[in-house]
């Protein structure tokens, strides 16, 4: 009778007639293989999860950096005054229609060019086409608006920050952007 069960997994005893059930369930060793996996998976994995947003931060920030140096080429290609307006969520920019012998110095806090300066590349979270906004982060600067003259140079000095990251600042008479 031993032999009738032994391909079955099952014993029996000499004593009597017990009979011992195939064992079901994982071993240790599976257990601890996959718990292994799952932890590699885990901190590999992770901080690739965890880090979108601050990857969405840097592309907004990268964005505004980018349209502050495009608004200074304008103006200097075009051989216009060039308006940048900063809000919380946007960067917004207008350029003078009118050549700038014509115009009357426009520096102030305010933008008095209706003609808006298109982007390259517009941006999709916006509606408009002269506009870069940010949806993951925000943006504050020490003026409302400023311009560039056909130089190049801005109308102010001006300190535009993305939360989270290094001050941009825009030099007065050179109108470098760093």
């Amino acid at each position: 009778m031993n032999s009738r069960y032994a391909h079955r997994g099952c014993r029996h005893s000499i004593t009597g007639s017990t009979m011992l059930r195939p064992a079901r369930g994982f071993t240790l060793t599976e257990l601890i293989t996959v718990m292994a996996i799952v932890v590699i998976l885990a901190v590999v994995a992770m901080p690739n999860l965890t880090g979108m947003n601050v990857v969405k931060q840097r592309v907004e920030y990268d964005k505004v950096v980018s349209v502050l140096t495009y608004a200074r080429k304008s103006a200097i290609a075009r051989r216009r005054y060039a308006c940048v307006a900063v809000s919380s969520t946007a960067v917004t920019l207008t350029i003078d229609g009118n050549p700038p012998e014509s115009t009357t110095t426009p520096f102030g806090s305010s933008c008095p060019f209706v003609t808006a300066l298109a982007l390259p590349s517009p941006d999709a979270a916006c509606a408009a086409t002269n506009q870069t906004c940010v949806k993951a982060t925000t943006i504050t600067s020490s003026a409302s608006a400023f311009q560039f003259d056909p130089l190049g140079r801005a109308s102010t000095v001006v300190t535009v920050t993305v939360a989270g990251f290094p001050a941009i600042k825009v030099e007065g008479e050179t109108g470098y952007i760093h």
